[in-house]
């Protein structure tokens, strides 16, 4: 019998991560549904639980460069490293995010979800993250890599009044 002790941390992290990334993208319904009460609810939870966690560990999210230190810290924990932000261009006003790896777009987790499921699982996710982190600025998707592109890039900027 394995105990989970006898599982090394490393895997454990791997493990949670990816059934906390498949659980996500169940979220994304069929192709062609519109977003969900249900799904909008779950979100904003999700957006609870990342601000929660920002103000306990007391992360940055004055600025857009904070919010992408943040967003990206979180997003590693709780989908693992291919959300890590290995560019970024950060100011007090706008942040711009690339990333060459998706979590949730891989082979392996995309078992019977379209791309376009997937980029509207994304896009509600860094939404309510970036609207629970600090509701003064908002993120948009540019690129994607489940929309064909070679990179995702984000965009948080303050918004307009």
């Amino acid at each position: 019998m394995v105990r989970v002790r006898d599982i090394p941390h490393d895997t454990r992290w791997l493990m949670a991560t990816h059934i906390l990334t498949r659980t996500v993208l169940a979220l994304g319904g069929e192709p062609g549904d519109e977003v969900s009460a249900f799904r909008t609810r779950v979100f904003a939870a999700i957006g609870d639980e990342i601000r929660q966690i920002a103000d306990r560990y007391q992360l940055p999210r004055e600025h857009a460069a904070d919010l992408v230190q943040t967003l990206g810290t979180v997003s590693v924990v709780l989908f693992g490293p291919a959300f890590e932000t290995r560019f970024i261009e950060g100011f007090p006003e706008e942040a711009v995010i690339r990333l060459t790896e998706c979590a949730m777009f891989r082979d392996e987790n995309n078992r019977g979800v379209a791309p376009d499921q997937v980029r509207k699982v994304c896009q509600a996710y860094v939404a309510s993250a970036i609207k629970a982190l600090n509701p003064a600025f908002t993120i948009s998707v540019t690129r994607a890599r489940c929309s064909g592109d070679s990179f995702c890039e984000m965009v948080i900027e303050r918004k307009k009044d």
